[in-house]
């Protein structure tokens, strides 16, 4: 099931809307919890049940390691070898489900076998489910977070709103808040303010996303004949589809949390408009990079050892980054670009601050946006058509080029009112982008007044008839 679908909008989260707010009504809050836990679980294995026992799975040897990481009466040495257990069983789950595969082709390729693939279709969601349980396991050897309540694990886990695709939470940011008494009952002013973010990200997702998604898919799947202005097109437009896309979804998934009373962290501050790449990812996937720096970097010994050590721990956590995104040589060699771009940002911090605010972000963005084309590309083949058509093409690109970008093969509108629409939704979406405020900021400042609420129907309405089909989010693959 997707945030973006009438279902989800009207069925179902009305439905666990309804039905956790109606459970407040006794006493202990677990019959809320465990009504959440049911829900979500509904919520992710609603179209392939095989899923929930994954999950499951994963959520009861996880539980049952981290209790038992929190008993005093184990010595260091038992509570060190369930530790090195739980790592390896989750980077074993994670690793066997994304990366078998990968392995297997790279044997081949090197050694000339003919090992067969599984073709393992790895489980929505397992590289944020893992990580979060990773990050629990890491919090219990270290006494900090012991849990002794099944159900409460079970609803850190699998909490539907961030599930699939974060934000990644720390037990400790998440838990508490279930247990408030006030957080149990309807608030009203956080319903309407949760609305207007999700409805913010739904129309990021459906108006903004998916119709830049038009010009990106038509220039990447043509690759091979593509000319200047075609490329560099088709390149901007992913650069705005996977922005809006999984800025998106994080709205509607803090909208949808807010409105149960659940405060999820940020994961978006406006990362187009940082100065250098350093700053990009303090503003990109905000809680992925906590994760990394808290349990990649720093065990590497993050800056702590001179200049040449921290530069190598840049580098391996960036590699890591890459492949944590997919099993695919082309998100190795995207992260390795921005893990050289952010040792340079360190390298020439002080050069930099010379140079005029808005060319360090002109400059900032036209990196971040040439490298999506390695996340975005499908094999290096066609990586390098782009490259190619971008830095030495063999033509401009005449009008009907560009035209075919535009065109949307399922409206099956006229190709010059495909045009029209679109270039108005390019200026929209670039609009959005220069004034855009984060989530945090529009529940914040969101006021219930008559045009405001004439602005968030008409801004929902408009999104749920620009909704023609159902359309995945872009990190529902990673």
């Amino acid at each position: 099931m997707i945030f973006s679908s009438y279902i989800f909008m009207f069925v179902f989260f009305p439905l666990v809307f309804c039905g956790y707010f109606l459970l407040s009504k006794c006493r202990r809050p677990m019959f809320q919890h465990a009504f959440l836990v049911a829900a979500s679980l509904v919520f992710y294995g609603w179209d392939n049940p095989k899923y929930v026992f994954i999950i499951v799975t994963s959520i009861l040897l996880n539980y049952f390691l981290s209790f038992w990481l929190a008993k005093e009466s184990f010595s260091n040495k038992t509570r060190k070898a369930l530790f090195i257990l739980g790592i390896v069983f989750n980077i074993g789950i994670l690793g066997f489900f994304k990366y078998t595969d990968f392995v297997i082709s790279n044997v081949n390729f090197l050694t000339g076998s003919r090992i067969e693939s599984l073709n393992l279709v790895f489980p929505l969601g397992i590289s944020f489910f893992t990580f979060q349980q990773f990050s629990f396991i890491v919090s219990c050897y270290k006494n900090k977070t012991p849990c002794r309540n099944f159900i409460n694990y079970a609803l850190f886990v699998s909490f539907f709103p961030q599930l699939i695709a974060g934000p990644i939470v720390l037990y400790e940011e998440m838990m508490p808040q279930f247990q408030e008494e006030k957080r149990r009952r309807i608030n009203a002013e956080n319903v309407i303010r949760g609305l207007a973010v999700f409805a913010s990200g739904f129309f990021k997702k459906i108006v903004l996303a998916d119709t830049f998604a038009v010009l990106a898919t038509n220039g990447f799947s043509g690759a091979g004949s593509l000319s200047f202005l075609p490329a560099w097109i088709a390149v901007f437009a992913y650069a705005f589809q996977i922005y809006f896309d999984f800025s998106g979804y994080c709205d509607m998934a803090i909208g949808g949390a807010l409105m149960l009373n659940i405060e999820l962290p940020l994961n978006f501050n406006a990362p187009y408009r940082a100065k250098n790449v350093r700053e990009f990812w303090r503003r990109w996937h905000i809680t992925l990079g906590r994760a990394l720096t808290t349990y990649v970097y720093i065990p590497l010994g993050g800056n702590r050892k001179g200049n040449a050590r921290t530069y190598l721990n840049l580098m391996a956590t960036f590699l890591i980054s890459g492949l944590w995104h997919g099993p695919a040589w082309t998100f190795v060699v995207w992260g390795a670009l921005h893990g050289f771009a952010n040792i340079f940002d360190r390298v020439f911090e002080k050069q930099q601050e010379k140079i005029p605010a808005f060319l360090r972000q002109l400059v900032t963005f036209l990196f971040v946006t040439i490298a999506w084309v390695l996340f975005r590309a499908q094999s290096w083949g066609q990586a390098g058509s782009v490259y190619k058509a971008m830095f030495a093409p063999r033509s401009m690109g005449g009008f009907s080029e560009i035209c075919a970008l535009f065109y949307d093969g399922y409206t099956n509108l006229p190709q010059l009112m495909s045009f029209a629409m679109i270039c108005l939704i390019f200026l929209v979406g670039v609009v959005w982008v220069v004034k855009e405020k984060n989530a945090k900021s529009l529940a914040a400042d969101f006021r219930i007044t008559p045009k405001s609420a004439i602005l968030l129907a008409v801004v929902y309405a408009f999104a749920i008839l620009h909704l023609t089909r159902l359309s995945p989010f872009i990190y529902f693959n990673f």
